[in-house]
C-alpha cells in the first residue's frame, strides 16, 4: 500500500491569518479605538475575574480556614470596574493605564497573600508565584508612573501580536 498523504491547503487559516495582520496594522494606525476595543474586553474580563474571586477562590480560602474580607473587596472591585469598562468604555479608554496600575498592584498583593498557602504544598508553584506577585507590583508601580506609555505599549504589543499571529496562520495554511 501507498502511504501517499494528500496535503489540502487551509482556506481557513489563510483568511484568519490575513485577518490578524490586517487587524494588527489598523491597531497601530488607530490606537485610540483599540484602546476602546480594549476597555470593553477588559471589563469583560473583570466581571469573570470578580466573579472568581467571590465564589471559587472565597470557598477555598474559606475551606482552609483563612480569612477572606481581601478576597470579597476585591471581587467587588473587579466586578464594579467590570460594569464601568464595559458599559463606558470612554472611561476605561482614558484611565485604563492608571486603573490596570493599581489592579496589579492589588492582585499581585492578593496572590502573594494566596501563595504563601502553597508553600507546604509544592515548592516549585510557591517560589513562582511570589516571583510573579512582586514582578506584579513592580509592573503596577511603574504603570502608574508613566499611564500613556503604558497605554500605548499596551497597544503596540496587542497589534505585534496580532501580526505574528497572523503570519503563524498564513504558514498554518499552507502545512
Amino acid at each position: 500500500m501507498n502511504n501517499v498523504s494528500h496535503r489540502r491547503f487551509d482556506w481557513f487559516s489563510l483568511l484568519i491569518g490575513i485577518l490578524f495582520i490586517l487587524g494588527g496594522f489598523l491597531s497601530f494606525s488607530r490606537p485610540d479605538k483599540t484602546l476602546h476595543l480594549l476597555s470593553v474586553i477588559i471589563g469583560v474580563v473583570f466581571l469573570f475575574d470578580g466573579i472568581f474571586e467571590l465564589t471559587i477562590r472565597r470557598r477555598f480560602l474559606r475551606s482552609l480556614g483563612e480569612g477572606t474580607g481581601w478576597i470579597v473587596v476585591l471581587g467587588i472591585l473587579n466586578i464594579v470596574l467590570g460594569i464601568i469598562f464595559v458599559f463606558h468604555p470612554g472611561f476605561g479608554t482614558l484611565y485604563i493605564a492608571i486603573i490596570f496600575a493599581i489592579w496589579f498592584i492589588l492582585d499581585s498583593i492578593m496572590e502573594f497573600s494566596v501563595g504563601r498557602l502553597f508553600k507546604g504544598v509544592s515548592g516549585g508553584y510557591y517560589w513562582l508565584t511570589i516571583i510573579f506577585s512582586i514582578l506584579g507590583v513592580i509592573l503596577g508601580v511603574i504603570l502608574l508612573f508613566s499611564p500613556v506609555v503604558s497605554a500605548l505599549t499596551v497597544v503596540w504589543i496587542i497589534s505585534v501580536f496580532l501580526i505574528i499571529f497572523g503570519v503563524l496562520k498564513i504558514v498554518q495554511a499552507f502545512n
